[in-house]
C-alpha cells in the first residue's frame, strides 16, 4: 500500500469507530429520556416498586453505555494512533508542524474532550438511578414537597 492508501485506510477506521462512538451516545440519550419518564410516572403515582425496578435497569443501561464508551475510545484511538504514525513519517508534515493536526489535538484539554464528558454523564447516571433504586421515596417526598 501507498501512503494515501495508508492514510484513507487509517482515516476509515478512525472515522467509522468515531460515527459509532457519537450513535451510541445518541442512543444512550434517548434510553435516557424513557427512563426518565418511565421513574417520574412511577414515583408520581406513588408505585415505588416500579420506580426501583426502572431506576436499576436504567443503572445498568448507563453502565453499559459506559463500558461500551470506554471500548469505543479504544477503537477510535487506534485509528487515531495509526494517523499519528502518518503525520510523524511525513517528511512533508514535519517540515510544517502546524499541519500535524493530530499532535496538536493531542495537546488540549482533557475537559475538552468527549471521553471526559460521555464518562461523566454516564457515570452521574449510574449514581442517580442507583439512588432512585434504592430510596424512590426520597424522589417521590421531594415532588410532594415541591408541589408535584
Amino acid at each position: 500500500m501507498n501512503t494515501n492508501e495508508l492514510h484513507q485506510y487509517a482515516w476509515n477506521w478512525f472515522e467509522y469507530h468515531a460515527g459509532q462512538r457519537l450513535a451510541a451516545f445518541r442512543f444512550f440519550l434517548i434510553f435516557l429520556g424513557v427512563l426518565i419518564l418511565g421513574f417520574s410516572a412511577a414515583v408520581k403515582d406513588g408505585n415505588l416498586f416500579f420506580a426501583q425496578i426502572v431506576g436499576s435497569f436504567g443503572a445498568f443501561i448507563s453502565l453499559a453505555f459506559l463500558i461500551l464508551e470506554i471500548r469505543n475510545e479504544r477503537l477510535v484511538n487506534i485509528g487515531r494512533d495509526a494517523l499519528i504514525h502518518l503525520e510523524e513519517s511525513d517528511e512533508s508534515l514535519k517540515a510544517q508542524p502546524k499541519l500535524q493536526l493530530l499532535h496538536i489535538d493531542r495537546k488540549r484539554s482533557r475537559f475538552m474532550s468527549h471521553k471526559y464528558w460521555f464518562r461523566a454523564i454516564y457515570v452521574v447516571c449510574i449514581l442517580l438511578f442507583v439512588i432512585g433504586a434504592v430510596n424512590p421515596a426520597i424522589v417521590h417526598t421531594m415532588s410532594q414537597t415541591s408541589g408535584g
